[in-house]
């Protein structure tokens, strides 16, 4: 899963949003009743805004396709978190939180695995807001990816230099400017464990 912006411009297509794109995703209440933990709803509700809503379908590019709240893809994380059809899942805000989650403990994982949580703590900066590096920034650039070679691996590796080559994506957006709007958020029901922050202006990044 990567978030829809990211896929289509490492596609090289241009997105113009319209009003039936304009993903203003879902809420933390909208997506507590779906299930979501209250630990993570907020932060959940954060990245459904750079993805969609439970109902969003993204166009198809080269044969893919993104579904739902947080844009479960036809080329790999749609099949493997959920075991029915694109319009079961669409019609089933319940199934889309019991994928996502998973989902993202195993991002976790990888980022430990990979070694980008040796970033936390770190301060990062983007366009003139500074951050520091929290378990929920990792979750959250870890939509360009948490392999080897990827993005945030690129940052780490580059000692956190968000001008460094290959760590923004087709359309220059920086894995920066996720660290930053990610930062600070409670994901405990992801990571079991607790870095000390929690969201305290929610809806206030994006």
């Amino acid at each position: 899963m990567r978030t829809l912006g990211s896929f289509f411009a490492n596609t090289g297509f241009f997105l113009t949003l319209t009003s039936s794109l304009a993903f203003a995703g879902e809420s933390a209440v909208s997506l507590m009743n779906a299930g979501m933990p209250s630990a993570c709803a907020e932060y959940a509700a954060n990245v459904s805004k750079s993805e969609g809503n439970f109902s969003s379908v993204s166009p198809a590019v080269n044969g893919v396709t993104c579904y739902g709240a947080f844009q479960f893809c036809n080329s790999g994380t749609f099949q493997e978190f959920y075991n029915g059809t694109p319009q079961q899942f669409l019609n089933d805000p319940s199934a889309q939180v019991a994928a996502w989650i998973p989902y993202q403990q195993r991002e976790w994982a990888k980022a430990q695995r990979n070694g980008m949580t040796s970033a936390l703590a770190k301060e990062v900066c983007h366009n003139g807001t500074c951050a520091k590096i929290t378990q929920s920034s990792i979750l959250k650039a870890c939509q360009f990816g948490c392999g080897k070679g990827g993005k945030l691996d690129n940052l780490v590796k580059s000692g956190m230099d968000c001008t460094a080559p290959g760590t923004a994506d087709g359309a220059g957006t920086s894995v920066c400017k996720y660290l930053v709007s990610g930062a600070g958020y409670d994901v405990s029901c992801i990571t079991n464990s607790s870095d000390g922050t929690n969201c305290t202006t929610p809806g206030t990044r994006s």
